[in-house]
């Protein structure tokens, strides 16, 4: 936006010859970093989805925003790191303008859907968690499939407008994916897509949980005052509180993850796409890409219901693969007994 056009070209070209002589030590590095992030973020998303489908006692109103931020966690995964690992070893992008623009499009509206699902999860849990009496009457099957789908759609403003305004995505030999460039966004479009798609969200998740704080201060308050009960008068009980910290967690580590993007990409509005040095951009697309692998690592190593149903299904299937490749003798009309 302000940065000197001449100087972020000089630098552009810096880092592209920077991309393609890396030494083998530091494309191994990289291509490790990238896939081990990567399967995490694919197989974790992958089996929170599929135990939720599978099984009938996940099927439940909280589960349905936790599988649509599972479902946009998967897809971006695929988008970036089906890519990357072909850009790291052979030092640029190769795939043509037509998919740079795609995957820059896709990126951009996943990353924004991932926070309005994280505004979703943490408005059903004050409801559940504060306004259960209201709780039943809103979260229905129907008004969560409403407000999930709403979501995806609103999820694409950033990137509509984006295009809209006639910028393009561009590869950034950096970061290693098409991405927005930060110096076309102009402030008007800069402010208003940044409060509707980072500060409103957060103030909602922020004002959520810190009502659902006091609630659950409330709660222990009156268990401590009536020696210690199981609380069931109060409406909380403790699996649900578990879960909540749970999903408070995700969305603590994702705003430390997401925090390097905000930063750099702010400062590149004013000093250019390229201003700092190529390892700040590698560990900005490494941070970014390990949200993706929050989530299913959270939710699923700590959240007991699910993490059994994992189990369970893993077992399941390695007794079936066994079985089906177990040694024996095979039964024939020739052994049988009559």
């Amino acid at each position: 936006m302000f940065a000197d056009n001449e100087a972020q070209l000089n630098r552009s070209k810096m880092f592209t010859l920077q991309l393609a002589t890396r030494t083998k030590a530091e494309i191994f590095t990289e291509l490790v970093v990238f896939l081990l992030v990567g399967l995490i973020g694919v197989c974790g998303n992958f089996l929170v989805l599929l135990v939720i489908s599978l099984t009938p006692s996940l099927r439940t109103i909280s589960n349905f925003y936790v599988a649509s931020l599972s479902a946009m966690e998967l897809l971006l995964s695929l988008s970036l790191w089906i890519f990357i690992p072909e850009v790291v070893l052979k030092g640029k992008w190769t795939f043509g303008d037509a998919l740079c623009q795609f995957l820059g499009f896709i990126t951009a509206m996943l990353a924004t859907g991932s926070i309005y699902s994280m505004a979703l999860i943490a408005i059903n849990r004050y409801f559940l968690m504060v306004k259960s009496n209201l709780h039943r009457k809103y979260f229905t099957k129907r008004n969560a499939y409403i407000s999930i789908a709403v979501s995806w759609i609103l999820a694409g403003n950033f990137p509509v407008s984006y295009m809209f305004l006639g910028n393009k995505f561009k590869f950034h030999p950096g970061k290693g994916v098409c991405i927005f460039d930060v110096t076309k966004l102009n402030l008007v479009h800069a402010f208003l897509t940044g409060f509707f798609n980072i500060q409103l969200p957060y103030l909602i998740i922020s004002c959520c949980y810190f009502k659902i704080y006091q609630r659950v201060k409330e709660h222990n308050a009156l268990l401590r005052h009536s020696g210690g009960g199981n609380g069931s008068g109060s409406g909380i009980s403790a699996k649900e509180i578990k879960v909540t910290k749970l999903l408070f967690a995700i969305v603590l580590s994702y705003t430390i993850c997401w925090t390097p993007f905000y930063v750099i990409d702010l400062a590149g509005v004013f000093l250019g796409q390229y201003f700092a040095p190529r390892l700040v951009y590698v560990f900005y697309s490494i941070v970014i890409g390990s949200t993706t692998a929050i989530s299913p690592i959270i939710y699923g190593v700590f959240n007991r219901e699910l993490k059994g149903e994992i189990v369970k299904l893993s077992k399941s299937k390695c007794c079936c693969f066994c079985n089906k490749f177990k040694v024996g003798v095979p039964v024939t009309t020739s052994n049988r007994r009559p």
